[in-house]
């Protein structure tokens, strides 16, 4: 047995009007001018506004950075710190999915050093300048990037860089499900699903520890019956609160592990197609999964039951049933069945198993991949019936 070591240093705030709490928060972290980032799509939805008024009402100075892109480039981070620097705030909010967390948190290890973000790449890197405190409100259930201590940031040559750092986690998260209820269904599907792969993932890697399954197992009791439910309808407050939780819950077992292959996989998806990390997550999970099962030490049923609160199953249970499940969960949802329906080939098989290699995430997955073997996982999910 390896030594196993864990922590959660964070302050969370959970519950309908938890985002009102948000200038006591700004207070608490001795905050003086605030760094609004948030994803563009919110400023028409009056989600941006709504936060804006609670910052005037308590008189807390602020501006907004909202040049936000899916999965972002290093380019934005830089354009997002140079806003901070100019307007000279102490403090940033990051409002919004993925793309705007991690470009805030992004923007915040940089802080006032005048680096660039290339300068944090890699795993747990000595920081020697000043960051910027974050507090993260989410608006989907899915990265769970308001509680890791990591950042995915893509360069200038489409790879996309893994930055694991304690100084990335934001200082506090406001779940507010009512944040979340102007989600898209495509997005609430993808967001939703990256959340069950983190548990999921976490749950199976040989980083996993007594805490972090724990915490992975609740994760997927409330993923699992909430996310067609919230997909179907995102004004079902339980289901949406449910989902908050469960992708939070996921994102501290991410925070604490190593997700596998389907994470490895997915990133030069993003890279060279533009595919959003979630449904690029959602296209391989049914194909890495069945590559793992071999590897199963009885994880696989508890996964199986924990998807369907309710049904346990325990008799002649079979890792082919998990899969099953999982790929009519995809079809549920309205997802494709395969990379290929999603403009996938095999053109940029070199250049993505190259970049895939350079992630520390292969040496914790269930079974060992070779490089044949991560190209043939690429062909299985872009051909897959």
């Amino acid at each position: 047995m390896n030594l196993q070591s864990f922590s959660v240093k964070q302050d969370i705030v959970f519950g309908i009007g938890a985002v009102k709490s948000l200038p006591e928060k700004v207070r608490q972290a001795g905050g003086t001018k605030v760094l609004l980032v948030t994803d563009p799509g919110l400023i028409p939805a009056g989600i941006t506004g709504a936060v804006e008024e609670i910052l005037k009402e308590a008189g807390v100075d602020y501006c907004v950075f909202s040049h936000i892109e899916p999965d972002p480039g290093c380019w934005i981070v830089h354009e997002c710190r140079d806003k901070m620097t100019e307007e000279k705030c102490d403090l940033i909010i990051a409002l919004g999915g993925g793309s705007a967390m991690d470009t805030a948190k992004s923007a915040a290890i940089i802080g006032y050093s005048g680096n660039r973000i290339h300068d944090y790449w890699g795993y747990y890197k000595p920081v020697e300048n000043d960051t910027i405190p974050v507090i993260a409100v989410p608006t989907t259930a899915g990265t769970g990037s308001e509680v890791t201590r990591n950042t995915v940031i893509t360069d200038e040559n489409h790879y996309k860089m893994v930055i694991l750092n304690d100084k990335m986690l934001p200082q506090t998260a406001l779940l507010d499900p009512e944040m979340i209820m102007t989600c898209p269904e495509p997005v609430a599907a993808a967001s939703g699903l990256d959340a069950l792969i983190h548990a999921v993932e976490c749950y199976l890697s040989d980083l996993a520890t007594p805490f972090s399954d724990a915490v992975a197992e609740k994760a997927m009791e409330l993923i699992g019956p909430a996310l067609p439910r919230f997909t179907a309808n995102r004004k079902d407050v339980e289901a949406a609160g449910d989902m908050l939780m469960g992708s939070t819950l996921a994102g501290i077992a991410l925070s604490l592990c190593l997700p596998n292959q389907a994470h490895a996989l997915s990133h030069p998806l993003t890279g060279y197609y533009g595919i959003p990390h979630g449904m690029a997550n959602a296209m391989l999970f049914p194909t890495t999964m069945n590559f793992n099962a071999i590897a199963d030490r009885g994880k696989y049923k508890k996964i199986y039951n924990l998807l369907r609160t309710g049904h346990p199953y325990v008799e002649d249970f079979e890792t082919d049933m998990l899969i099953d499940y999982l790929k009519k969960l995809n079809s549920r949802l309205g997802l494709p069945r395969n990379l290929s329906e999603m403009g996938v080939d095999e053109s940029h098989m070199e250049e993505m198993l190259a970049d895939a290699q350079k992630t520390k995430i292969w040496e914790h997955c269930p079974r060992s991949t070779s490089v044949k073997q991560m190209e043939m996982l690429y062909k299985e999910a872009m051909y897959r019936d």
